[in-house]
């Protein structure tokens, strides 16, 4: 291959690290591939807490005041209830949960299984938004979530997934809000730094090829 052409190659893999892509929500734990890790708030005790509360060695949580991790019950009236053993992540009546890839990380997908109260006459959803380089607001959806007024501990996955890791917080907000195994794909470094890491690479490869005789 010729300088030409490896610079070419060169600038096409920095245009697609830098490239926009569309983001897509998913009902399916099985798009979060492969998985980087998991939360499942059972290390948590109750904790009231609107953070920053490290999760673990990658996640962040914050969230509005009132909010809990590792919560016993919640009763979602017409929608069911959770508790019973298992521990979860809940907003008070009204609230936002946030989760944020510590260390300039970023992911291809997120999500989690996700619930809230229900009552007759009134519908609610969830709002989940991804954001990405800077905070900024990636993509946003509204989703309804129906369960069983005498089910326990069922609701929705509700995740976003992205063509490329770009990923470095997601929000889950609504009315009475119930969160548990939050999953995400294998963090990777900013995709800045990507960019950096393909121009060094090849400023040292040119450098090398001029000193051959």
């Amino acid at each position: 291959m010729n300088k030409l052409s490896q610079f070419a190659s060169i600038v096409g893999l920095a245009a697609a690290l830098a490239a926009p892509a569309q983001a897509a929500l998913t009902n399916n734990p099985g798009d979060i591939v492969p998985v980087g890790g998991q939360v499942d708030f059972e290390a948590f005790d109750g904790l009231i807490t609107a953070g920053p509360e490290m999760l673990n060695g990658t996640l962040v949580f914050t969230g509005d005041p009132g909010s809990i991790l590792g919560a016993f019950i919640a009763d979602l009236n017409t929608n069911g209830l959770w508790g019973a053993g298992n521990k979860f992540a809940a907003t008070d009546l009204q609230g936002e949960l946030r989760f944020s890839f510590a260390g300039g990380q970023f992911v291809q997908g997120v999500g989690a299984l996700v619930n809230h109260f229900e009552e007759d006459g009134t519908p609610r959803s969830v709002v989940v938004s991804a954001f990405g380089l800077n905070n900024e607001l990636i993509e946003t959806h509204t989703v309804m979530v129906n369960t069983a007024p005498d089910s326990l501990n069922e609701g929705l996955f509700i995740g976003i997934t992205r063509p490329m890791a770009e990923i470095t917080s997601i929000s889950f907000s609504g009315y009475g809000l119930v969160l548990d195994n939050l999953s995400y794909t294998a963090p990777v470094p900013e995709p800045a730094s990507l960019l950096l890491l393909a121009a060094g690479m090849a400023a040292v490869g040119f450098v090398v090829r001029r000193r051959k005789p």
